[in-house]
Order: C-alpha cells, then sequence, then structure tokens
C-alpha cells in the first residue's frame, strides 16, 4: 500500500504490521495524542508496565477502601434478621434494630417490618426491607419516614470540609421502591454548629415500581461550615426518605445545595407509607470520594462484621443453642460473681451493656441481674453476675442461658 501524505499533513497507508519495532516511541508522540479511549480493552497488562511505572501517586486515595459505608451490601445483621411492629404513629422512634449501621426511623407514618431480605440485584446477596403493616395515606404536617447511616469523623478527614478546597463526594445504591417518582437521599452534615446544621438534599426518580434501580449522586464539599471533627463522634449522616410531611416538602430544593432550611429538604417526595402493600428496599450503598460512582466494593463477610463489631458487638443467640456458655467468673460473695469477657475489637468507646433471656451458673443457680463491674477495659468488659444465695467465694462458676436460646449480652457503642 502507497504511504500518502495530504495537504494537511495527514499521513494514510501505514498499517502497525508495517512499523518496525521500536520505530515510535514516547519522543515520537505529541502530548495527549494517545488516550484511554485509542487503548482497546486488555491491551495493557502487567506484561507492559515496566518496573517502577505505577507508584501511589497513579493510585485512589483511598485505594481497596473506597466505601466510607459499613454495611451496605446489608451482609451484617447481629440484632436479628427481623424487627417487627414498628410504630411511628404512637410516638416518633428512631432506632439500630436489625442490619448492622442503618437506623430505621420515622414520626407519623405508619407501623413497619424490617428485615434482611434475600430480594436483591445481581451481584448482592442482601437487601433491607421495610414492609409497611399499617398505612399512613395522609401525612400530617411533622410525619416523616427514613434510613439513615452515620459516618464517624475521624474517617472522614480527607474529605476537607470547613476548608477552601473539600473534596466531592459520590453515594450509590440499589433501591426498589414501591412508588414511581420523586424519592430523596440526603447528606447531612453533623458537625455544622447548632441550629445550623447543614444538609444536602438530592433528588432522585424512581421510573419502575418493585424494580431494582440503581441511583447515583455527586455532593459537592462543604465550604461553608465547620471542619469534620477528627474525633470519634459522627460526622456524616446518609439519609434515605420514605415519607415526609409539609415540614419538610413545601420549599423549593435545588440538588446538591448545602443548605439548612427544613421545607427544602425533600420537595414532592412520594408517600411509600399509603398502602400496606408497600415494600422498600435497598442495598449495594456506597460512599466513595470523587464524582463518578464506581463498581460496588465488595468486602468479604468476615471482614464487614469486624467493621461493625467496632460499633456493636452481640453474645448469644447462637442458633439452636439453649444451653450456650458465655464465660468463667469468680464469686467474691455468696450472691456475686465477677468476670470479664473479651470483644472481638476495640469498640467506639466504652460500650454500654445489656441482658435479656434466662441465665444460670453451670451448678444451676439463676442469675438475677447482671450489670457493668470494675475491671476490664477496652477491647474487654467486667461483668457482675447476682444469684439469690448459694455461690462459695473464691470458687469458679461459668455462666450459661437457662434453656433460652434468644438470651444474649450486648455491648453497644453506636454513633
Amino acid at each position: 500500500m502507497a504511504i500518502v501524505i495530504n495537504g494537511s499533513g495527514t499521513i494514510s497507508g501505514i498499517s502497525v504490521g508495517g512499523l518496525p519495532d521500536s520505530i515510535v516511541d514516547a519522543g515520537t508522540l505529541a502530548t495527549d495524542s494517545v488516550t484511554a479511549a485509542k487503548i482497546a480493552t486488555n491491551s495493557v497488562d502487567s506484561a507492559e508496565l515496566i518496573d517502577g511505572a505505577v507508584d501511589d501517586s497513579h493510585m485512589a486515595s483511598i485505594s481497596g477502601r473506597k466505601n466510607m459505608v459499613i454495611n451496605g451490601a446489608m451482609q451484617v445483621a447481629q440484632r436479628g434478621t427481623s424487627a417487627t411492629g414498628i410504630d411511628t404513629d404512637s410516638s416518633a422512634t428512631e432506632a439500630y434494630r436489625t442490619l448492622d449501621r442503618f437506623i430505621f426511623g420515622g414520626n407519623d407514618a405508619g407501623v413497619w417490618t424490617m428485615t434482611q431480605d434475600s430480594d436483591s440485584p445481581v451481584g448482592f446477596g442482601s437487601s433491607m426491607k421495610l414492609d409497611c403493616t399499617t398505612a399512613k395515606s395522609s401525612l400530617d404536617a411533622g410525619s416523616y419516614l427514613y434510613v439513615l447511616n452515620r459516618i464517624e469523623a475521624q474517617d472522614l478527614q480527607q474529605l476537607g470540609y470547613g476548608t477552601s478546597s473539600p473534596q466531592a463526594i459520590t453515594l450509590s445504591f440499589w433501591v426498589k421502591s414501591p412508588k414511581t417518582g420523586t424519592h430523596y437521599a440526603e447528606l447531612y452534615h453533623g458537625d455544622s454548629s447548632g441550629s445550623t446544621k447543614r444538609k444536602n438534599s438530592y433528588a432522585y426518580t424512581v421510573s419502575s415500581a418493585n424494580t431494582w434501580e440503581k441511583k447515583s449522586m455527586t455532593f459537592a464539599g462543604d465550604t461553608g461550615v465547620n471542619a469534620i471533627v477528627n474525633d470519634t463522634g459522627y460526622g456524616l449522616m446518609l439519609m434515605w426518605y420514605l415519607a415526609a410531611g409539609s415540614n419538610l416538602t413545601s420549599g423549593t430544593n435545588t440538588n446538591d445545595n448545602w443548605q439548612n432550611t427544613e421545607a427544602n429538604r425533600t420537595p414532592n417526595q412520594v408517600n411509600c407509607a399509603d398502602s400496606t402493600s408497600n415494600n422498600f428496599y435497598l442495598t449495594g450503598v456506597q460512599l466513595e470520594l470523587g464524582s463518578t460512582a464506581t463498581d460496588f466494593e465488595h468486602r468479604s463477610f468476615g471482614e464487614e462484621l469486624a467493621l461493625c463489631q467496632r460499633y456493636f458487638h452481640q453474645q448469644g443467640r447462637q442458633g439452636s443453642d439453649r444451653y450456650e456458655h458465655f464465660l468463667n467468673v469468680a464469686a467474691f460473695n455468696t450472691t456475686q460473681a465477677r468476670g470479664v469477657i473479651p470483644l472481638p475489637t476495640t469498640m467506639r468507646a466504652f460500650p454500654t451493656v445489656s441482658a435479656d433471656g434466662d441465665f444460670q451458673t453451670i451448678t444451676g443457680l439463676d442469675i438475677q441481674t447482671i450489670s457493668l463491674a470494675d475491671g476490664g477495659g477496652n477491647p474487654s468488659v467486667g461483668l457482675n453476675f447476682a444469684v439469690a444465695s448459694g455461690m462459695t467465694t473464691s470458687y469458679a462458676y461459668t455462666i450459661r442461658s437457662d434453656n433460652d436460646a434468644d438470651s444474649y449480652i450486648q455491648f453497644d457503642a453506636e454513633l
């Protein structure tokens, strides 16, 4: 084939196979003449990279830990897989209930059941399911219903909030809603001060009811508030609305706008509480640096569980084991014994402790109360176990559940 140079200087008639090896190198290529669009898929692999060509400066700033959300794939549910009778009509309620790190709350917006469910999009095994069991077809002005997730402040220092160059972050998730139309996700800055706590509400549209859809949105960094304090409190909160009354809907909203006017938070939000046929699902939640939603970062179940246990740990409720052994203790008088339970990881703060169910010593003495004791320290907790009588001072006893598979001890350091 002839080589042709036209009047504009363009050369044609040369194929890659017609060029001797090494005749084209970096010195003969114009700046920016080779872009990603001109490189065939899989044409460059590790064999084509010289040693040292890719270093930390070419990698994402939090490579391998890009997702700031813990349990975004809804894998971990230490408290149990179902919570029923969540009554937002009787009083405002907000609590961690089933899936770790996710709160479900509301006011005057029906009665609900929250479960870890297997209905999920391709690539995921679990989702959060919110099932409306008592409807609220006409919302009051103060009605609201949401899912939220709090993120520890010291894990958000890379965002640079409160500086002249805060970083943009992108939220992505999979949602299956019973309603088409306008829904809201919101970023809430927890370290902004007092009544000026700032919110960034983002409207997204569900196109098909009861169908899994992936959504993504980018939030600009917030320059107008305090920095996110480098501590163990919460720095940002993610919220997904299912319903909202006029206190939150009567204004106007502009996506990606930091503000603190309540009425501007969720205009035109659909009411997912208007029928007992309504089920709302959520999974694949990811929050990452930058303005692009990348593929979800899957972590192993063990790793995800360990991250969750920084905030909450439950010992007990192990299937059908009605006589599960919890720990060994030593009696310091005839009615009390003390022991230390090691925790699986250092918790965010020294935990509060609660227990439920029937407990006894392995010798058959019924435990009447369980309380915090001196001794132990994060990551371990000292506990006192009290009986009516019958212990021998300085003797060792094993504490177990008393024919009760639902007995548990909880350690809570949630945000």
